[in-house]
């Protein structure tokens, strides 16, 4: 059999049973949705049945958490028994042995995540025009299929799983789709097939049920598009990449929590460094392997004499203050995540300024404008830019500051050395400072982000569309 197969037919067996459990459990939900809001169709009558049954948010609601519960054990189902994760479970073994690259197995489960979420979606279409055309059956009406089509597309969810004429909806849709199926593969190529679910999954499908509620409006929907887009080919370029250069662990501590080479087994081995985590107290470890210690001294930000440290470089401060052998790639990848967040969410104001800049030329005749084209106000244009930047602040300070506490006090085991070094702040230096200057990093783009859009509001715009007094509004106070 070909080797693409057998590894689809061993997904299937570890985790076929959900997927039926999830498949079935949709057309389940929808049907007690529809009985328990129409209670009896033979007497509802057939006038607005289905707008009434599935409007507002609750069908969108149920699909969307089975959806998720589906594809989350689904990818969990992969664990195997606890006492094998050590092992990485007979599902990793057994795909070693097909004797495949990362990559292949990476886009092979891709695929087959891909295949599950189509087949989800086929069902609750199906579902939704079973339970439709027997309702109206039941219910007497004539013209079954007109009045079945013209329903359901006035429901959100008939929206949202058959968006006809609505461009956005159905690019928001695929991109969804596809981002759902590679970061559910990535999820199982990252842990080796540990099937760790991934909370970007989480945040997929939250945005999915915004946008398919109505409470997004286009130009959110636009937005959504290019961050989810956007975090999907970053996410598939760094597995890619990593099957060329595999990314560990220097002191191994976060084995388990980092990648591993699905071939060899084995870490960056140029990276090894002795198990410290000060340098200075414990020197005489470098005998054992001066060259690998140089290279983790370099690595974070430790090596080289006052001279080349009393250079500014703000990558060197961020990584001489995080713990000394903590899994950078990761904190770079939150950093990196972060910042995207934060400039992605901000270019509303490129969409609302591109829109009205439209609708100004549209409206110029000559040297003349009408009195209610202007543009608006730069601060009007620039309300809710901000929310992503801050919540990116957030989550890169207080996240990272817990991954640095999680390390010294879960990983290593190195709580009590570090808080008798000599200097006792260096425990506390370590934790707090590279998340602090990660959230200072995030605002500083924030305000470079503010001023290029000023310049892009003042040089941009004609001056005669611009308010006479626009420069006293340019602050919100």
């Amino acid at each position: 059999m070909n080797r693409y197969l057998s590894l689809m037919f061993l997904y299937n067996r570890a985790g076929y049973k959900k997927v039926l459990i999830a498949a079935a459990a949709i057309p389940l939900s929808f049907a007690a949705l529809f009985l328990i809001r129409t209670k009896n169709p033979g007497e509802s009558g057939y006038y607005m049945m289905l707008e009434h049954a599935f409007g507002g948010v609750w069908a969108a609601l149920l699909f969307v958490i089975i959806i998720l519960a589906g594809l989350m054990s689904l990818v969990n189902s992969f664990n195997g028994k606890k006492a094998m994760k050590a092992a990485h479970s007979t599902t990793g073994y057994t795909i070693r042995r097909l004797r495949m690259s990362p990559i292949s197995s990476y886009i092979t489960m891709f695929i087959y995540y891909l295949i599950i979420i189509l087949i989800f979606w086929g069902v609750a279409i199906a579902s939704l025009y079973i339970i439709g055309r027997t309702g109206l059956a039941m219910a007497g009406a004539f013209d079954i299929d007109t009045k079945l089509a013209l329903g359901l597309l006035r429901t959100q969810i008939g929206k949202t799983l058959i968006p006809i004429a609505n461009p956005s909806l159905i690019a928001f849709n695929a991109v969804c789709v596809l981002a759902l199926a590679g970061e559910c593969a990535r999820s199982c190529y990252l842990s080796w097939h540990n099937g760790r679910p991934s909370f970007v999954i989480v945040v997929i499908f939250a945005v999915m049920f915004l946008v398919w509620t109505g409470m997004l409006n286009e130009i959110y929907i636009l937005m959504a598009i290019i961050i989810i887009l956007g975090y999907a080919a970053v996410a598939s370029g760094d597995v890619i990449a990593r099957e060329k250069h595999p990314k560990g662990d220097p002191f191994k501590a976060n084995q388990y929590a980092g990648v591993m080479d699905l071939d060899g087994f084995e870490f960056d081995d140029s990276v090894y460094a002795p198990q410290v985590n000060n340098p200075v107290v414990t020197h005489a470890a470098a005998a054992y392997d001066p060259a690998a210690e140089d290279s983790a001294l370099h690595r974070y930000g430790r090596a080289g004499g006052k001279k080349e440290q009393s250079k500014f470089n703000l990558g060197r401060i961020r990584r001489r203050f995080l713990p000394l052998g903590i899994n950078l790639e990761r904190a770079n990848t939150l950093l990196g995540g972060c910042i995207f967040a934060g400039i992605a969410e901000h270019l509303l104001f490129c969409f609302r300024y591109i829109t009205q800049l439209e609708e100004i030329k549209n409206s110029l005749k000559g040297i003349s404008i009408a009195a209610e084209a202007k543009m608006p106000y730069f601060w009007e244009l620039q309300e809710h830019t901000y929310y992503g930047y801050v919540f990116a602040m957030v989550v890169v300070f207080f996240l990272q500051a817990y991954w640095n506490w999680e390390y010294y006090n879960k990983k290593t085991k190195s709580v009590y050395v570090m808080k008798r070094l000599p200097d006792r702040k260096e425990y506390y230096r370590t934790i707090w400072t590279a998340p602090a200057i990660e959230a200072l990093l995030i605002a500083v783009i924030m305000v470079l982000h503010t001023l290029t859009d000023l310049i892009i509001y003042v040089l941009g715009t004609p001056r005669i569309a611009l308010h006479a007094d626009y420069l006293s509004h340019i602050l919100p106070f």
